[in-house]
């Protein structure tokens, strides 16, 4: 069935005329792709080839997260497809299974790896501790290594449901073929998903507090405690990169994550689409569950932005590769690194 088809179907269901499905999200995720993937490219061949000054460790944790976030907007032009076709799936139900499989592994590799990179500053900034020799093991690069490739057998892990979920592609009013819509998540599985959030995000912020207690100490009072690289320059510098990444939490991942649960359970107890017999009309949590699907796709292009603002190696990087404005002319996605 061809995406006319579909749309004529779907005109006369007041559920999918919703603008800000077919609006809103669309209009996000073109964004998210249309900055996030060149700029995350960018943020790849700068972290690839050394990064700089980068410690071994957080260079390899930013690294990950900017294939995680380019594994996620790789996944967008399916769902813009999706979406633009007023949510008709026209393409394979296998190509549905690992789409969907591919974007809740990478948002959840990005938002782990996020918390590694904020953990990884705070470690750096406050120094080893008596028995850990002269780098604690998340900064070193062998345990960095382990608990990189564990992060995505993980994430992997936890998603691999969705490729052999018989709820992924179902039938929706009009004829159209839904892609992980109503009915298919479970609640124990949503459940799981906001706890991980919640563990997450107060670990972004224990690492921002303790920094931010850190930085109002004079260096000459606890330089003996604090790391090699907690000069007050470096030190600001690792605040500001934690204080991104929990901006980014707070923006683009906590709203998705506060709906999720109501709207599982919700779906639940709706049993979601019921085929062409039935077309409901969207509930505040549906049109905010949307909404907030929109803001998490913000999400892979809003943290270059960290990098260019809390990395000042990053930009000068970033500029040898013509990603960040040297001259009259220079390219669009990288604007945002022309401040420090």
């Amino acid at each position: 069935m061809n995406n006319t088809e579909a749309g004529a179907g779907v005109q006369g269901c007041g559920p999918w005329d919703d603008p800000a499905r077919f609006i809103v999200v669309p209009a996000a995720y073109a964004v998210a792709l249309s900055l996030g993937l060149p700029a995350n490219l960018a943020a790849l061949a700068v972290f690839g080839r050394g990064g700089g000054r980068l410690g071994q460790a957080l260079r390899l944790y930013l690294l990950n997260l900017a294939v995680a976030d380019i594994l996620f907007t790789l996944t967008l032009p399916f769902w813009l497809t999706y979406y633009l076709g007023r949510a008709h799936w026209p393409f394979p139900a296998s190509v549905c299974h690992v789409t969907g499989a591919t974007y809740y592994a990478a948002t959840y590799a990005a938002i782990s790896f996020m918390v590694l990179i904020s953990v990884s500053r705070y470690c750096t900034v406050q120094g080893p501790k008596p028995g850990f020799g002269t780098r604690l093991p998340l900064n070193q690069l062998r345990v960095a290594q382990a608990v990189c490739t564990a992060t995505w057998m993980l994430c992997l892990a936890c998603a691999a449901p969705s490729l052999v979920s018989a709820q992924a592609l179902r039938p929706g009013p009009g004829g159209t073929t839904r892609c992980f819509e109503h009915g298919w998540a479970r609640q124990d599985m949503a459940y799981i998903t906001v706890g991980f959030f919640i563990a997450a995000f107060l670990l972004v912020l224990g690492a921002y507090i303790s920094l931010a207690r850190v930085l109002v100490v004079p260096p000459t009072s606890r330089g003996a405690s604090l790391g090699p690289l907690a000069t007050g320059s470096h030190r600001r510098m690792a605040r500001t990169m934690v204080l991104g990444l929990l901006l980014v939490f707070a923006v683009c991942l906590a709203p998705y994550h506060l709906i999720l649960a109501p709207w599982v359970a919700r779906q639940a107890g709706n049993d979601g689409d019921n085929g062409d017999s039935e077309c409901l009309v969207p509930s505040t949590l549906d049109v905010l569950h949307t909404l907030s699907l929109a803001l998490l796709s913000l999400n892979s292009c809003l943290d270059p932005l960290v990098y260019c603002f809390s990395l000042r190696r990053f930009r000068q990087d970033c500029r040898g590769l013509s990603c960040c404005p040297g001259s009259r002319g220079a390219r669009v996605p990288a604007a945002s690194c022309s401040s420090s």
